[in-house]
């Protein structure tokens, strides 16, 4: 299948104010550069000049730092991405999380959180589809190749998901179908599987037979329930062309496992020696991917850094146990900096610094406490 052009020569024009505009070409510039042109010095003084942009021109966020005791000033003086506050994910239940002067032409995406039962689902209003496609299929191809031939064919298995046309997981999927990471003559809508585990069975091998590697996406218990089915079908073992990504967890249908004895369950189903995963969220609009051990690496624009757990306020310094806070340029149009309640810890040495992590877990299922200070 044919590719479309690189990704900055089919750039649109951006639809902001005059400050708006630089700094979206900024960040897209950045995220489309090569290896060399993405450091450590650009990246800071690209995440401390979109802070103080999102500080003056997102409301929300605003609020949020002032009610943290920063102010005009304290911004303006910043100097390290590293000191930036970082504002709940549930901020996108509380209200509209926009920055003023951000926005491309067209119709933006709305993307919706799964919510749960009885809980307000978040609304993430991207107005920034490009510099969406952009991110997504930049650290795509960084982790897994380019589309086409060299490239892996991307299926999913996201029961649960496929009915909900506001999922951005789903959208993800069928963008990078789009872009390119798809079987010879694939749709975008053509490598989603529900039900039909042998029909799956059989396009996964089918793609293996055609000599292109295979990068199977799909939330955790439904791939639980895959391996078991595969094993039991009695197939070979999986080969080193086939990538199992996890993502999401099991969503009510089990119990909820710990990361390794899900990529123990994959390992033994499948037979696979290793198992990927994907790290992102309707919130934002960049993506971590786990190629080995349940290591993540997040695309140059992006950080990860870790909060104490009996301090949210306060970086958690010593390679111990935190909170999951992530900043995401490509969150331009929205807000960069934001707090999870993952759970994480710094892995992998060589991987360069506030990159690589690992996950293992998320706090109690109590929101934050902190929404009433955005409430008059």
């Amino acid at each position: 299948m044919p590719h479309r052009d690189p990704p900055l020569e089919d750039v649109v024009m951006p639809d902001g104010s005059v400050a708006g505009n630089a700094l979206w070409r900024a960040v897209a510039h950045f995220v489309g550069a090569s290896a060399e042109d993405q450091g450590e010095e650009e990246f800071n003084r690209l995440a401390t000049a979109v802070f103080r942009f999102q500080f003056d021109a997102n409301p929300l966020y605003r609020r949020w730092c002032q009610h943290l005791g920063w102010t005009t000033d304290r911004a303006g003086a910043l100097l390290r991405w590293t000191d930036i506050p970082t504002m709940p994910v549930e901020a996108f239940r509380w209200g509209a999380v926009a920055t003023e002067g951000i926005s491309e032409p067209g119709t933006p995406l709305v993307f919706r959180t799964s919510g749960t039962t009885g809980s307000e689902r978040g609304i993430h209003r991207v107005r920034t589809p490009h510099l969406y496609r952009l991110s997504a299929t930049q650290g795509f191809s960084q982790a897994f190749g380019p589309p086409g031939p060299v490239g892996p064919v991307v299926l999913g298995l996201l029961p649960g998901y496929l009915d909900r046309p506001d999922s951005s997981l789903v959208h993800m999927v069928r963008l990078l179908r789009s872009e390119g990471w798809a079987e010879e003559g694939g749709t975008a809508d053509g490598g989603f599987y529900l039900d039909d585990l042998s029909g799956l069975f059989d396009a996964v091998e089918s793609i293996r037979l055609a000599g292109r590697e295979v990068l199977l996406i799909g939330v955790t218990w439904a791939l639980v329930d895959a391996a078991e089915a595969w094993r039991a079908s009695g197939r070979s073992a999986l080969s080193e062309g086939v990538h199992i990504a996890v993502t999401g967890g099991m969503k009510g249908r089990r119990e909820e496992w710990v990361a390794e004895r899900v990529r123990e369950a994959l390992r033994s189903g499948f037979g696979c020696r290793t198992v990927a995963g994907e790290y992102g969220m309707t919130e934002l609009l960049s993506q971590a991917w786990s190629l080995r051990k349940g290591v993540y690496t997040a695309p140059p624009w992006m950080r990860v850094r870790l909060r104490r757990t009996d301090d949210p306020l306060t970086e958690q310094k010593t390679g111990a146990t935190g909170g999951v806070d992530v900043i995401d340029l490509a969150n331009l149009g929205s807000c960069a900096f934001l707090s999870t309640q993952d759970l994480g810890r710094p892995s992998d040495p060589e991987i360069e610094p506030d990159r690589g992590f690992e996950l293992l877990g998320r706090f109690d299922r109590s929101e934050v406490r902190g929404c009433n200070l955005l409430v008059d």
